[in-house]
């Protein structure tokens, strides 16, 4: 399994850097703040995605590449989320179990190890020692790598299947349908206080049943008291019934009346419109509508008279003007040969001037008077076609409209006749009875050949409604009596359940003293099995860890692994062995990072199940001596690489000088942009 190429893009000094680790160890040596940090937490980025991600990712962007085998990998990783590629095809990482959408991170299926495995084996952060806390919840998944791991596995692998089937057998809710979290002796005490509160509850309802034969006995009372004011209300609800069919009748004989008068009137049906929009008008207009001919006949007379004597007015003036001019003439030809002639042409002539002006200011005022008359004319017109505009019935000319007018005026008690007739006719239409209603109140007849006698409408309603409140009463009695029922009946149906309950109970109190027995049993051939399997694999794995510690150290180590995890150590130097807690305060920092590396290799080769999973450690020997420096590192590069990819990244370039004779085994990267 190899990291073979990472593409870096905007996220911290990496603007666009590609990574490419072909030799199986990579040593990646820069000063500080040059990126390694950044490197490294891009790769884990990657294969473990965060909720908050271990660097701002923003508008950044990581692609990691990875071979194994046959198969290619390839993960890409930004803000929005994560995809996987499995040669070239996209992996399906979301599985929905028991209604919950479950996540597999790119790590968990490429290595097929849990994120908080990864992080305390192969990937060593700066200054990280070993969080055994996040392994103790691992403990099984050891255990079966283990078991996976070493020979002679068969007692540990039937362990583990009859741990499983006995498991799923006390969990499948049969008999354990409480939180008791698999605990047997609790199962035992929850059903015998389960049965006894079920025997308990069982008396109490039978007592409760007996007790309330009362309630049985009045409801039915109820229901048969009601059912006799039903009666009743039927044989009140037939009388209605008969007297609104004999009603819908009598409607159907005044519409037919009513429809016959209208086919006499049926001359007047086209005034009606007529008459309706002429009552509708205002007081005013009625009147000015009865007064108009009559007003425009004056005035047309009155026009026509004072025209006339226009004209002859106009013709006086003409016959005055000649005659003045005859008079001057005679006058002027008489006074030369008669004194007295011309002087009474003169007075002649300025008797006539004034009678001329006379003319004249009577004919001015005549045309005022016509010029009024005019304008009223006009304006008496223009009220009336306005009036007649606004009538709906059709009216094609004045003389159209007055003529309609006489004759409604003529007709008027014919027409109101008719209009009444037919508000009267629809009337009666909407109280008339729809099939479905007469079907309906026939159906409430009880005796169809039973003469119907006069109902008094009011004495039916009064004697309903008194039926309906005293309907209502019993009722509500029932309807109180009925949720006390309800509650027997539910009681009885309650003790049948208890009494299967009770049954069920008692069944699986038997089977679960006979179970508790058996897993007694069981559990001390279980436990001799246990001892000895777990004596094998933690006396192999401690014997590998030995050796591997040994050889990094280059001193007689022994490392001894608990059943949680933890672990001891015992140095030449220290008498007694050390827990992991005093390891640090006790042991100087180069042994303590030697010591944290190799629990960090025996884990990833046991956890990883054979898989070769890529060790990235950054500054794994950052407080050993150079003789340590050394040791470690030719370790990493000639022994782990050998089976493992290795990537080493490290600020001391001044130590590059102390490995050179390893040149060969490993390839050196920069994470600045030259080679």
């Amino acid at each position: 399994m190899k990291i073979k190429r990472i593409l870096i893009e905007n996220i911290g000094p990496y603007k666009n850097k590609e990574f490419i680790f072909e030799h199986s160890c990579s040593l990646i040596i820069d000063k500080n703040e040059a990126g390694k940090s950044v490197l490294a937490k891009s790769i884990l980025e990657a294969l473990y995605p965060s909720k908050q991600p271990l660097i701002p990712l923003n508008n950044g962007k990581i692609t990691l590449e990875i071979e194994s085998d046959n198969e290619f990998f390839q993960i890409t990783r930004n803000y929005r989320g994560y995809q996987i590629f499995k040669n070239g095809n996209p992996i399906k990482h979301e599985t929905k179990t028991k209604g919950r959408i479950i996540k597999k991170l790119p790590g968990e299926i490429i290595f097929n190890i849990p994120k908080e495995i990864f992080i305390n084996s192969s990937y060593l952060a700066q200054k990280a020692g070993i969080n055994t806390k996040e392994l103790y919840s691992v403990t099984s998944f050891l255990e079966q790598a283990i078991d996976t791991g070493f020979q002679d596995t068969s007692a540990s692998s039937a362990l583990t299947k009859i741990k499983e089937a006995l498991y799923d057998n006390i969990h499948s809710g049969a008999i354990f349908p409480f939180n008791t979290k698999g605990k047997l002796d609790t199962a035992i005490k929850i059903w015998k206080e389960k049965l006894t509160e079920y025997e308990e509850k069982k008396a109490y309802l039978q007592n409760l049943v007996e007790e309330q034969t009362e309630i049985i006995k009045n409801y039915i009372e109820s229901l048969s008291e009601f059912e006799n004011i039903n009666h009743e209300i039927i044989k009140l609800d037939s009388d209605y019934a008969t007297w609104k069919i004999q009603q819908n009748n009598f409607y159907l004989r005044e519409i037919q009346i009513l429809e016959k008068r209208n086919d006499e009137l049926k001359e007047f049906e086209g005034m009606v419109e007529f008459y309706k929009n002429f009552e509708n008008l205002k007081p005013e207009e009625q009147r000015f509508i009865i007064l108009y001919e009559n007003e425009i006949q004056s005035l047309q007379e009155d026009l026509m008279l004072k025209e006339e004597k226009k004209k002859k007015i106009k013709k006086l003036l003409k016959k005055l003007s000649l005659i003045n001019i005859l008079t001057v003439i005679s006058s002027i030809l008489g006074g030369i040969f008669i004194d007295n002639i011309f002087y009474i042409g003169v007075i002649f002539c300025l008797f006539a001037f004034f009678y001329q002006l006379k003319l004249n200011s009577e004919n001015k005022k005549l045309n005022h008077d016509i010029k009024t008359l005019n304008l009223k004319h006009d304006e008496i017109s223009k009220k009336i076609d306005y009036i007649i505009s606004n009538f709906t019935a059709p009216i094609n000319s004045k003389n159209e409209f007055f003529s309609l007018f006489k004759k409604v005026s003529t007709h008027k008690n014919e027409i109101k006749e008719f209009i009444e007739n037919s508000r009267k006719i629809e009337e009666l239409k909407k109280l008339l009875l729809s099939e479905k209603e007469i079907d309906f109140y026939e159906s409430k007849i009880i005796s169809r050949n039973k003469e119907f006698n006069n109902l008094n409408i009011e004495d039916y309603e009064q004697k309903k409604e008194k039926l309906l409140n005293l309907k209502e009463q019993i009722n509500d009695k029932i309807h109180k009596l009925q949720a006390d029922y309800d509650k027997i009946i539910q009681h009885r149906k309650e003790i049948e359940k208890i009494t299967d309950h009770i049954q069920v109970a008692v069944k699986n109190l038997e089977i679960l003293e006979k179970f508790k027995e058996a897993l007694q049993k069981s559990f001390e051939v279980l436990e001799n099995i246990t001892k000895k399997h777990h004596e094998l694999w933690s006396q192999k794995l401690n014997e590998k860890a030995s050796k591997l510690l040994s050889n990094i150290t280059d001193k007689t180590v022994h490392i001894s692994f608990g059943k949680d995890l933890s672990f001891n150590i015992k140095v030449p130097e220290i008498e007694y062995p050390l827990p992991e807690k005093e390891i640090e305060n006790k042991l100087s920092g180069g042994i303590t990072e030697q010591i944290y590396l190799t629990v960090r290799l025996i884990l990833a080769d046991i956890l990883s199940k054979g898989m070769k999973i890529p060790f990235i450690l950054d500054e794994p020997f950052a407080h050993s001596d150079d003789e340590r420096f050394f040791k470690g590192m030719k370790y990493l590069i000639q022994e782990i690489a050998n089976s493992n990819q290795v990537i080493i990244l490290s600020c001391h370039q001044n130590r590059l000088k102390l490995i050179e004779e390893l040149k060969g085994f490993f390839c050196l990267i920069s994470v600045s942009n030259e080679a």
